[in-house]
């Protein structure tokens, strides 16, 4: 997940050199896959948050018993 978050702000930055040197159209199709990794990695965060809260839940009913 943190790999796919980093990857996406990295190809950001490269979006935004691309621009600045006036290749708007490489910059824009590079935003786009940046946007897409950040997806990607909102995605897993979701799924890494959703086993977190299924352990701890499974962790608190065996420590009622």
């Amino acid at each position: 997940m943190q790999e796919a978050g980093v990857s996406s702000f990295a190809l950001c930055v490269l979006c935004m050199i691309f621009i600045y040197i006036g290749f708007n159209k490489t910059g824009s199709v590079i935003f786009g896959a940046s946007l897409l990794l950040l997806l990607y990695s909102l995605i897993l965060s979701v799924i890494e948050i959703r086993i977190s809260v299924d352990a701890l839940n499974i962790h608190i009913k065996e420590m009622s018993k």
